[in-house]
């Protein structure tokens, strides 16, 4: 367990810091944000200074994580049971149930909950998958000795095993749990905490599943969850700074109150 607090102390300050740039009430009319700004530059330095400190350590935590204490657990075996599913396909699955089943229940906060999650579960892996190429860095499972073992483009050439950094399954799952969070937060702000402590416990479990499985090193699970944080904050601040969205216009018509002004309305009083 000593483990798992270590990781919740890593990276639950990048989803802090994402959620900390939501601060301003639905109401306030802010001016619509552009896609990648200030607070985007920052969260992403704060996600890869995480990350570097990670690094140092990574082989004492990889070493610790795949030792015969947590390896025989049945607690943390199941935690990385749950976890590594629920990382990869389980999060875009839930974003795709929450948001067909929202258009078809017309639950507008369920319907775009899901959407925010499809939206920050794409858009972050795209980044994810850019560096994974890039880095060229060697899995623990494959390289247990020599988390310093990267080599530039190597990840495009020789595939999976040279794509450790980030985390795929963990930029996903905190993609996941801040976009659907925020939603929530923002439409439905008397089930924020509940939903908050679900989907962020799943984050938690994914992160530290890859690890057990060693699949990843720790920094590259630290990462993974500053990129999938920032990246869904940023497009809820895209969303909720527009007034016409011309996106969710699209893609949530069938739920959305056609009143003038009455979006929110609509949203808060139909989570249940």
């Amino acid at each position: 367990m000593n483990r798992l607090r270590l990781l919740l102390a890593l990276v639950w300050p990048l989803s802090a810091a994402a959620l900390g740039a939501q601060a301003a009430p639905a109401d306030s009319a802010p001016r619509p944000s552009p896609a990648f700004g200030a607070p985007e530059l920052r969260g992403f330095a704060v996600a890869f200074a995480a990350g570097g400190l990670a690094y140092f350590a990574d082989q004492s935590a990889r070493d610790a994580v795949r030792g015969s204490g947590p390896q025989g657990s049945a607690v943390l075996d199941g935690i990385a049971g749950f976890g590594n599913p629920y990382g990869s396909p389980g999060v875009m699955a839930l974003s795709a149930a929450l948001y067909g089943g929202g258009l078809l229940a017309k639950r507008p906060v369920i319907a775009a909950s899901g959407f925010r999650g499809l939206e920050a579960i794409g858009v972050s892996g795209l980044v994810t998958a850019t560096i994974k190429g890039l880095a060229g860095r060697k899995r623990p499972e494959i390289s247990p000795d020599d988390p310093a073992s990267f080599a530039w483009l190597r990840g495009m050439r020789e595939g999976g095993d040279y794509q450790s950094v980030p985390s795929g399954h963990a930029t996903a799952a905190f993609a996941f749990a801040t976009a659907v969070h925020l939603e929530v937060r923002r439409r439905a702000p008397q089930h924020a905490r509940l939903v908050g402590i679900l989907v962020y416990s799943g984050a938690v479990a994914t992160a530290y599943g890859r690890m057990h499985d060693d699949r990843h090193w720790l920094s590259d699970v630290v990462t993974g969850a500053g990129i999938g944080s920032v990246t869904a904050a940023a497009i809820h601040r895209w969303h909720a700074t527009r007034a016409a969205d011309p996106i969710d216009g699209f893609f949530l018509k069938p739920v959305l109150s056609s009143r003038q002004g009455g979006v929110g309305v609509g949203f808060s009083a139909s989570f249940r």
